[in-house]
C-alpha cells in the first residue's frame, strides 16, 4: 500500500518547482483534463492555468510546506491540504487529486491567503 501523503506531497512539491521555472510541459501532464484553480486571480480552467503560468510568472525559489494532511476520497481520489510560506506570505492550500490509469493528476487547486496572526488548526 502506497503512503498516500508521501506520494501526493512529492507530486505537489514538483508542481511548485515547475511553477517557479514555468515548466508548462510538466503542467500539461500534471493537470487533469477538467482541472480548475481558484486563486486571487479568479477561477481558471486547464487552458487558463497553462496561460497564467506563462503570462504571470510565479517565483517561489524558497518556500516551506508545513502541516501536510491527506483525506482519501474513495480509491481514486484524495485531497491534499497544507500551509505554504514564502516571501513573507502564508497560504492555506488544497489540491484535489484524481487517479486514472494508475496516475495521480491535479483536478482542483485552491489557495487561501492566511489572515494576519492566523495559525493552522489541529
Amino acid at each position: 500500500m502506497e503512503d498516500l501523503l508521501a506520494v501526493l506531497l512529492d507530486i505537489e512539491k514538483r508542481a511548485w518547482k515547475a511553477a517557479d521555472t514555468r515548466d508548462v510541459e510538466f503542467y500539461r501532464d500534471y493537470l487533469a483534463p477538467e482541472a480548475l484553480v481558484v486563486s486571487p486571480r479568479g477561477i481558471l480552467d486547464r487552458e487558463g492555468i497553462l496561460r497564467d503560468l506563462v503570462e504571470n510568472p510565479n517565483e517561489f525559489p524558497e518556500y516551506a510546506i508545513t502541516d501536510p494532511r491527506v483525506v482519501p476520497v474513495r480509491e481514486e481520489g484524495a485531497v491534499l491540504a497544507y500551509t505554504v510560506s514564502f516571501g513573507g506570505q502564508t497560504l492555506y492550500v488544497s489540491t484535489v487529486y484524481a487517479r486514472a490509469g494508475g496516475r495521480w493528476r491535479a483536478a482542483f487547486h485552491q489557495r487561501t491567503p492566511a489572515l494576519e496572526g492566523a495559525g493552522a488548526e489541529g
